[in-house]
């Protein structure tokens, strides 16, 4: 170790400690590094002497050694507990050896010396040990004690070489440690130590100590081999302001022992930490002593009180010599003196020691009140600070002082000293004298006795700063106080005056100027935050600069009120001195943006206040041209340009960046700073007009954190930006226009014409983006250009818009030459790549220009600098952006209605932001596809090495994905240019390398000897590691099991691939390996999971051929399991099942929900696709020479098929995965030689599997994924192709029994399959006919031909019933779903037929029950209704039917109806309430009646809702006089609900329908008032409203999910009625949801992943309380419209609907839900919006905007929802008061009054027959021939192809409805035409093509325009 460097050493040895003191290795090892330390320590191996003897002799130690112990030192805090005991011995003896070491001479240390070192380390280790370790303390004290002792016996009788260079340094390290290290030092300590010390205040030990340094310093070359050696070392001490004289050592005494005894009296405690500063223990203790009053912890013994005496007179006598010897200096003391700071550390010690005396030592203070006046014979900074700190403890103790010290005090801060002079321009604090000097006087006045002293001392100081000025009558100073407070009048002010007089001017500027700052302190510790003053420039210029601090450390108020003070002085000015007040002012908006950094949520409010100062003064200079100053307004210029300078501190800080993300409110700042600065001539650059250079650096600086000064959003930028820009006066732009315009003119000559016709306001706009993008692009960043070109109508603006193009050419041209000499010389700026990243982003824009402009630049900048292709981050850029351009463009196939618009990379950290027309899209590709190929080839043939690394580079970074249908453009171009690679999957050979070394580091691991690593690793490896693996194998899997694993993603795949190297590496198979490496991620199941193990599994089959069958017998057995357990493509999960399964909620359409829906679908499903494309390429590979393989394949098949038929995954999602594996079982059958029993027992279990598919209700395909609909189309062809030449292939059959035939078995066997193979084709002809109608609804030849149907057109009728047996006998299911897919009367009586004869094998289909008792129960029918008991259940509302008199009231039925509606959960039959009610008209037997009190039992909301309903159904009409005829039975109902109710239930019941009835009374309150003005009607309500009290629990009938918290009773507002009050409220309602917390690197996929939380959250929600309105109507419009959303959320259609909530309360009454931040169509042409377009622009930004874009889609498919529900359901009225558009552009109709067959005027019907689209909505969309209006078409088509379906249960619920007695129905003819829209009639693509008429009839039918006319001048509601 000695050869190493010592510094070297040093940083080895303290790092290895640092090391095993954070080690959390075993303890085998620690042990072992801990060995390796402490070996090398060395102590002398010697006794402490008994008394009387005499101690050894030096004893040398080499510089290597010391660093040994150095390094124990600092290893020593960190040991274990087992080694501290050992470790305090060892660190007692270095201690007690260092005053006799003889030190190496070095010179190989930074900061301190070793002995220095030594010392510090090891006091530092013994006080932390024994700190934490309260048992070895006494010993550690004595250890210190000792050492101390004889230190200083050595420094007063050493050798001055010895003394210097050993022992005054090893004094120091005691000094460091003591005073940088808590402890709990007792008073018994400090006496010890403050004895062992005491011989050094000693006056000849002082002259011992300094004579010996000189002593050394001349010691002759003969006396040392290195005589330079002590003038170097006492050097480097000095230069660390630490010079080793007897001055120094009495300093260092003094301040250990005040660090000591102030830990004694301290209250604090400070626990110690591994990074100590140095006198951290000093510090904190010292200011423990400032802020509490210290309680004594001992008893004050007589010794130690004499002890303390001593000291402190000690102390005092030091002062009082070190005094007396600087006075007799003519000169100031030199710093090796240490004269000073020696003074002011007895200060220190003598204030300590008279607080632990508990007595104010009267000498003591006598000095401090001398030191602290204007007599002070001492006028040193340090001195004076430490004398007011010492004051200020005693006064903190002593406060019987307070009083006497206050005025003293004030009137040292009164004083003229020149400590006390404050530089407001260069310093950006005040002096520490005043600081401390405001801050203890502030503790006198807290402690001194008396009232009104804050204010009085205020006032008192206040008074010297206006007595300060030249006329006290101009200075005025006031505080906010209490009225009552006596406030100093002018008389005391002049007194003040008077005895000022006799300082000198300056003087009195002193005076002014220290006391402003004493006041702002004191301001600050009393909380006064508002001070107001005017006076004369100096003090207000001091004012102003000790108000930064106020400013600062007040609250944001004050904040704000300070730089508004300062805008109003920076724009009036002092008018005795406007030229230093301005200075003054500004330099202190200068200092407060430098120090604003200590409140950054500051930045903002001091940017803009600065930012509107600098227009304002800008326009105030053009206001004054006319005036003939015109030196005043070149003053007022200059002024302007200096304000420059604090917006320039301002955005200097690095955490300020204004730019990104600014609001248009900043950004509209930043350009008129720009234009003022143009106007100006700030930025110009010619000779006559020079900008200074502190002005140009200036502005450099500001262009960076300038943002882009052309808003997008802008809709008229040119007018209301540019030329009524109010910081732009055109009198004066007009006049100084002519220089700015020939400027511009030189920068563009070749568009001079163009230049001279530009208004004024846009020769100054193209000069400001000129400058200040040619000084961004000066620094490197030129990207910001072409966002210039983002705002259309600046665009097309003509010749605005060529000459900010050319301005645009020339600064980039400027930027390249500027570039290409930075080349030269090697100094390209670094933010380069990163500004090409951002053209690279730009490219991609939504707006054309701005796509076109980055384009060009970017190629010509790459094109400049070729070899910017080497750096990676842009390569990476580039690949990633075109993986994400590739990602969106596909969207038009995967997600084909809900284009995303936002894109983002998380490898390189870019967003890019597309426009929704696919065709932009698919160009911006095209074009940036083709430049990456230029680009890529230009750096292969430059620098091909580095150019390929990288792309291997992003390769290996590239995440790979687990969908097999993703595609990465970005890793295809890079494997494209990747050539050194083979094709092939970069990350996974990379992962193959990686493990495969880590499995043989594991094995080499094993060998016992060094030397035996350079042979190759053995094959076998460690036992252990092998049981270790398995163990973590087992452990995960049990986790995983029981779902408490915390396993990541990451961790599984290192998981998996090491146990795949471990399998490969081992010579024989582990068949345990095995089974872990393929059961751990069949019990995870998750895509990332399968994929993963997937290549692990292909990895062991390519490197172990032999392990190929073990392998697969245990995935063979995972896949079997996952048939038992229900997983994936066996799971029930997901079924298929009717839409009114679920619960229909009245909220509105939640994309959110459905995106979950398909996921989860697709974690299902993905997995065991991902096995079957496995075993595909498995099989491919075996079929020829395997067997013993293709058996296992053929058992998986076999065993999978028999599964499908019982377990049914009919998710229209799996139609992919279940018809791949049928592919992959016939190729397998096809493949393999079988005798003719197991050929048909797979034949046939196949064709089961496929036709179980058809034993659901036909399927669309779910959601908008073209992609996935045309890979369904092409499997289903495929295997369509697949059943016409399937056939039974032999006759080989293997039978013991001799003599059998097997001929007769086979042709049975071959009968039933060309049954079983008709049905099949007809049935996946059917599936793909239907497929292609959804894919392609509108018939666009463009996408593609229907199928034809051949099978079907082959069948005659009379086959059909021979079919139908067919699919009877596979399952019964079948044959009831063949009547829905194909329109043909006898296969409905057929159907009929088999169900009535065979009951018993169809009652688990429900659809089957109408097959058997018809549309009404008739008499012939068979009396099997029994098995009714038995039967699935229907959905609600059909069970419903069966109350119906048509079905006679059969009891079979009615029990089953009953049994039905009670098996269902209550909250989907509450949403049937109304049906339920309609129900009790024919109840003769009480069916309805007794499941209305069964379920009212239950749930107390189906409760209330139910009385509610039937209350509303007592009458007809609106206003209710006409009794309904069911009322006797409905108030009996009533009575006997009610009646049931007791306990909490009807509490409940009365406290909700009391506040309910409290509510609605208002209404009646109100209708005195209708004939009033609507402010009277308001006041009424408000009046009523401020009465409510809300109770706990209690809700709104429209809002049963949620509790009313609270009421905003000023939000009533009376509505218009002509006879009646409907009024609205707001309520805040309290709803629950549950959130699930999910990690998502958890190995967990989905919800298992996370725990189910509930949160509550509050909304306000606006109702509508009617009254004589029947609102049953609305009720059931809103009804079906929520049933609508239901079927469109269960095949994925993102078709938006709001079915609000309206609840019939009463006859004529309802409560109402406002549909929240929505505007009325009516309401936009009242404020004078002419169209739609005009205000989706106004409201979300132009067309080419996100946000536009967004709600433009949002529109489209509302529009579609809603157009389908006006068609069906014959909504009219849709006059514009009734059409919505929300927040998010959605559409939402309202007001359901008129529907079905009631549309009447005076009997004249206006609406058509569709429904509403007029030419605005059309223009919206973008126009007929539009991709939007394209989409609109075809979801509406899709709609009505998604509900035909469910036709009956829709039609049901309004048929329930017609006892009613409503106006828009007219009996059965209104059911007959309902069910006539629905076209149920017709097949798919007749459907379709019967709604595309539809739509075609409503586009712009003249009736609607003819009906908003009528409107208008019926109910003035304008549409245009």
């Amino acid at each position: 170790m000695d050869c190493l460097e010592f510094d070297l050493q040093k940083l080895i040895l303290s790092d290895l400690a640092k090391n095993i003191g954070e080690s959390q290795a075993d303890e085998s090892s620690t042990n072992a590094a801990i060995e390796l330390v402490s070996s090398k320590v060395a102590t002398r191996d010697v006794e402490f002497p008994e008394a009387g003897e005499e101690e050894v002799s030096q004893v040398y130690m080499s510089a290597s050694r010391v660093h040994c112990n150095i390094g124990f030192g600092e290893l020593a805090p960190s040991l274990p507990q087992e080694h501290v005991d050992n470790a305090v011995k060892v660190l007692i003896d270095m201690l007690r050896d260092v005053p006799h070491i003889e030190f190496d001479p070095c010179l190989s240390w930074t900061e301190w010396s070793l002995p220095d070192q030594l010392v510090y380390s090891t006091i530092t280790a013994l006080l932390k040990l024994s700190n934490s370790a309260e048992q070895y303390r006494e010993a550690v004290c004595e250890a210190i004690f000792h050492f101390t002792k004889e230190v200083v016996q050595e420094l007063n009788t050493g050798k001055s070489i010895d003394t210097v260079c050993q022992l005054a340094p090893a004094f120091h390290g005691l000094y460091r440690a003591i005073i940088s290290n808590p402890f709990p030092w007792s008073i018994a300590h400090w006496r010890s130590l403050s004895l062992s010390m005491s011989a050094l205040f000693a006056t000849d030990c002082l002259e011992q100590l300094n004579s010996v340094v000189i002593e050394a310093l001349h010691l002759s070359s003969e006396d040392l081999e290195s005589p330079a050696f002590p003038q170097t070392f006492m050097a480097r001490y000095m230069a660390n302001g630490r010079p080793l004289t007897g001055y120094f050592i009495i300093c260092c005494v003094v301040e250990i022992e005040w660090t000591v005894l102030a830990q004694v009296l301290s209250s604090s405690s400070v626990q110690p930490t591994n990074a100590i500063d140095e006198a951290a223990a000093a510090n904190t203790a010292w200011l423990s002593l400032m802020h509490n009053v210290v309680h004594r912890p001992f008893n004050l013994t007589d010794d130690i009180r004499r002890v303390l005496k001593a000291t402190l007179q000690a102390t005092l006598q030091s002062f009082s010599d070190l005094q007396i010897q600087m006075a007799d200096l003519d000169h100031e003391p030199s710093s090796d003196s240490y004269a000073w700071e020696t003074m002011a550390e007895s200060l220190k010690l003598a204030a300590i020691c008279s607080v632990a005396l508990e007595q104010l030592d009267d000498t003591l203070f006598s000095l401090l009140k001398l030191l602290l006046s204007e007599k002070s014979p001492v006028t040193d900074n340090l001195i004076q600070e430490s004398a007011l700190k010492a004051t200020t403890v005693l006064v903190r103790n002593f406060p019987f002082v307070a009083a006497q010290m206050t005025s003293h005090l004030r009137r040292f801060v009164t004083a003229p000293l020149e400590i006390f002079e404050l530089q407001y321009v260069s310093e950006i604090r005040a002096p520490p004298p005043l600081s401390a000097a405001a801050r203890c006087l502030a503790l006198c006045i807290k402690l001194a006795p008396g009232d009104d002293l804050i204010l009085s001392n205020m006032y008192s100081l206040l008074n010297y700063i206006a007595a300060t000025g030249q006329d006290s009558k101009e200075n005025s100073i006031h505080l906010s106080i209490p009225q009552d407070s006596q406030v100093a009048d002018h008389e005391t002010v002049t007194s003040v005056a008077t005895g000022l007089q006799a300082w000198s001017e300056d003087q009195r500027r002193r005076i002014g100027i220290s006391t402003i700052s004493v006041v702002t302190r004191l301001a600050l510790e009393f909380r006064m935050e508002e001070v107001q003053w005017t006076g004369r420039p100096t003090v207000e210029a001091a004012i102003n600069h000790s108000l930064v601090d106020l400013a600062l450390e007040g609250s944001s108020s004050s904040f704000l009120d300070i730089i508004r003070a300062f805008s109003v002085l920076s724009r009036t000015g002092n008018k005795e001195d406007r030229q230093f007040s301005s200075n003054m002012l500004l330099a202190a908006q200068t200092k407060l943006a430098q120090k604003i950094n200590r409140r950054p949520e500051l930045y903002p409010e001091y940017l803009t206040e600065l930012l509107i100062l600098f227009s304002d003064k800008g326009i105030a200079i053009q206001s004054i041209a006319d005036s003939p100053r015109e030196v005043q307004m070149e003053d007022m210029i200059s002024q302007l340009a200096a304000l420059l300078l604090p917006i320039d501190a301002l955005l200097s800080h690095d955490d300020f960046n204004p730019q990104i993300d600014a609001s248009s409110q900043t950004v509209s700042l930043f350009r008129n700073m720009w234009f003022l600065s143009v106007l100006f001539g700030f930025t110009s650059s010619n000779e006559q007009d020079t900008a200074r250079d502190w002005q140009k650096s200036a502005l450099i600086r500001l262009a960076q954190k300038t943002p882009f000064i052309v808003l997008e959003a802008a809709p008229d930028y040119i007018a209301s930006d540019l030329e009524y820009n109010s910081v732009i006066r055109h009198h004066y732009a007009t006049k100084a226009i002519s220089h700015h315009r020939s400027l511009l003119s030189k920068h563009l000559p070749n568009h001079a014409h163009e230049v001279r016709h530009l208004p004024p306001a846009q020769v100054i706009f193209l000069l400001a983006v000129h400058d200040l993008e040619s000084m961004r692009s000066a620094i490197g960043l030129p990207s910001s250009l072409a966002v210039n070109f983002c705002n259309v109508g600046l665009n097309n603006a003509g010749s605005l818009s060529d000459c900010l193009e050319a301005v645009a050419d020339k600064v980039i041209r400027g930027c390249i030459s500027d570039l290409t000499r930075q080349v030269v010389q090697h100094a390209l700026p670094h933010v380069i790549s990163q500004e090409l990243q951002q053209l690279l982003v730009y490219s991609t824009h939504r707006i054309q220009k701005v796509r076109d402009i980055a384009s060009r630049y970017l190629n010509r900048l790459i094109s400049s600098f070729p070899s910017l292709m080497c750096d990676s981050p842009l390569v990476f850029a580039i690949l990633e952006v075109l993986s994400m351009l590739r990602k969106a463009c596909e969207g038009e196939f995967t997600d084909e209605y809900n284009p995303a618009w936002e894109f983002k990379s998380d490898m390189v950290n870019i967003s890019i932001s597309l426009p929704d027309s696919y065709r932009v899209r698919n160009s911006i590709l095209s074009r940036l596809y083709h430049d990456a190929h230029a680009w890529f080839d230009m750096a292969l043939s430059r620098a091909p090495i580095e150019f390929q690394s990288t792309l291997r580079k992003y390769l290996s970074n590239h995440r790979t994905h687990t969908l097999p249908e993703s595609v990465e453009l970005g890793a295809s171009v890079a494997l494209q240019f990747t050539r050194a690679l083979a094709p092939g999957e970069r990350k996974i050979v990379a992962s193959f390398e990686h493990y495969v070394g880590e499995a043989a580091g594991l094995r080499l691991a094993n060998r016992p000897k060094r030397d035996e690593l350079q042979k190759m690793p053995p094959e076998t490896a460690p036992s252990t590691e092998i049981q270790s693996l398995k163990s973590r194998l087992l452990k995960s899997i049990k986790e995983i099991r029981n779902k408490t694993t915390h396993l990541k993603v990451q961790d599984l795949k290192r998981l998996l691939f090491r146990t795949a190297a471990t399998i490969i590496a081992l010579p024989q198979p582990d068949f345990e390996l095995l089974h872990y490496i393929v059961t751990l991620p069949f019990e995870l199941f998750t895509p990332a999971a399968i994929s993963t193990a997937i290549q692990t599994w292909t990895w062991i089959i390519v490197e172990r051929p032999d392990v190929e069958i073990p392998l697969m017998v245990e995935i063979n057995a995972a896949w079997l399991s996952t048939i038992n357990h229900k997983k994936g493509l066996f799971s029930s999960h997901l079924d298929c099942h009717d839409p009114f399964y679920d619960t229909i909620e009245y909220s509105p359409t939640d994309r959110a929900l459905i995106d979950h829906t398909e996921m989860s679908a697709r974690r299902l499903l993905t997995p065991h696709s991902l096995i079957l494309t496995m075993l595909l390429s498995r099989f491919q590979a075996a079929r020829y020479d395997r067997p013993g393989l293709m058996l296992l394949i053929l058992r998986l098949v076999l065993k999978s098929a028999r599964a499908f038929k019982s377990l049914r995954f009919t998710n229209p999602l799996a139609r992919e995965a279940r018809f791949s594996f049928l592919l992959f079982g016939f190729e397998a059958l096809k493949s393999s030689q079988m005798d003719y029993f197991c050929e048909h027992q797979l034949r046939e279990a196949l064709y089961n599997t496929a036709l179980s598919w058809f034993s659901v209700r036909p399927q669309w395909s779910y959601g908008a994924n073209r992609v996935q609909i045309e890979a369904d189309i092409s499997l289903m062809n495929e295997f369509l192709s697949l059943l016409e030449t399937d056939a039974v292939r032999g006759t080989l059959a293997i039978t013991s029994l001799v003599g059998t035939n097997p001929a007769p078995r086979i042709a049975t066997y071959s009968s039933r399959l060309r049954s079983q193979n008709t049905l099949l084709k007809l049935l996946v002809e059917n599936e793909l006919f239907r497929l292609n109608v959804w894919s392609n609804p509108t018939h666009d030849a463009r996408r593609g031909l229907d199928h034809v149907s051949r099978a079907e057109k082959a069948l005659s009728p009379s086959a059909w019933p021979q079919v139908i047996g067919t699919a009877w006998r596979t399952d019964p299911a079948i044959a009831v779903h063949l009547a829905e897919r194909f329109k043909l009367p006898n296969i409905e009586m057929e159907v009929a037929r088999l169900i009535r004869a065979n009951t018993r094998q169809i009652m688990c289909v429900p659809e089957a029950l109408r097959f058997l008792i018809g549309t009404q129960l008739e008499p012939h029918i068979p009396r099997d209704l029994k098995l009714l008991l038995l039967w699935d259940p229907v959905p609600p509302v059909t069970a419903i039917t069966y109350f119906q008199p048509r079905y006679r009231n059969d009891p079979i039925l009615l029990q089953y109806g009953h049994r039905v509606l009670a098996q269902h959960p209550v909250g989907m039959t509450f949403f049937f309430v109304p049906q339920v009610v309609q129900a009790l008209r024919d109840d003769a037997l009480g069916y309805v009646g007794r499941f209305i009190l069964e379920t009212a039992a239950i749930s107390q909301l189906f409760c209330h809702q139910i009385i509610w309903n039937m209350n509303a159904n007592c009458y007809r009409g609106d206003l209710g006089e006409e009794e309904d005829p069911m009322k006797p039975a409905l108030d009996q109902m009533t009575k006997m609900v009610v009646s049931s109710l007791s306990g909490e239930a009807k509490a409940f019941y009365d406290l909700e329908f009391g506040f309910f009835d409290e509510v609605t009374s208002i209404s009646g309150k109100l209708r005195p008032f209708i004939k009033r003005s609507k402010p009277e009607k308001k006041a009424k309500i408000d009046e009523e409203m401020a009465k409510l009290k809300v109770s706990v629990g209690v809700y709104l009938p429209s809002n049963p999910d949620g509790k009313v918290v609270d009421i905003d009773k000023k939000s009533g507002r009376p509505l218009q009625s002509h006879a009646k009050a409907p009024f609205m409220a707001t309520f805040k309602v309290r709803k629950e949801r549950i959130m699930f917390d999910m990690d998502p690197d958890s190995v967990l996929d989905g919800d298992a992943s996370g725990e189910a939380v509930a949160t509550q959250y509050d909304v306000w929600q606006a109702a509508i309380f009617k009254v004589g309105d029947d609102c049953r109507q609305d009720v059931l419009a809103l009804q079906v419209i929520a049933m609508f959303k239901n079927i469109f959320n269960s095949v994925g259609l993102t078709l938006y609907l709001y079915p609000y909530r309206v609840t019939a309360t009463a006859p004529g009454c309802g409560v109402i839900d406002v549909v929240p931040n929505a505007t009325s169509r009516d309401e936009m042409g009242r404020a004078k919006i002419n169209d739609l377009m005009g205000f989706f622009v106004s409201k979300y930004g132009g067309q080419d905007t996100v946000a536009f874009q967004r709600a433009r889609l949002n529109f489209i498919q509302s529009m579609a929802a809603y157009s389908l529900a006006c068609y069906i359901l014959q909504i009219k009225d849709r006059h514009n008061g009734n059409i919505m558009i929300d927040g998010e552009g959605h559409i939402v109709h309202i007001d359901f009054g008129f529907l079905f067959d009631i549309d009447e005027y005076l009997g004249v019907k206006f609406e058509p027959s569709s429904f509403k689209l007029n030419h605005e909505m059309v223009v919206l969309m973008g126009g007929r021939d539009s991709q939007g209006y394209a989409l609109f078409q075809q979801l509406t088509i899709k709609a009505f192809l998604a509900i035909r379906p469910h036709a009956e249960q829709l039609i049901s619920t309004v048929h329930l409805m017609l006892g009613t007695g409503l106006p828009s129905f007219k009996g059965e003819p209104t059911i007959k035409r309902l069910r006539d829209r629905f076209a149920l009639h017709l097949n798919e693509r007749q459907a379709s093509e019967w709604m595309a008429g539809i739509v075609k009839n409503a586009h712009e039918n003249v009736r609607s325009t003819v009906y908003d006319e009528f409107q208008r001048l019926q109910n003035g509601i304008p549409y245009a």
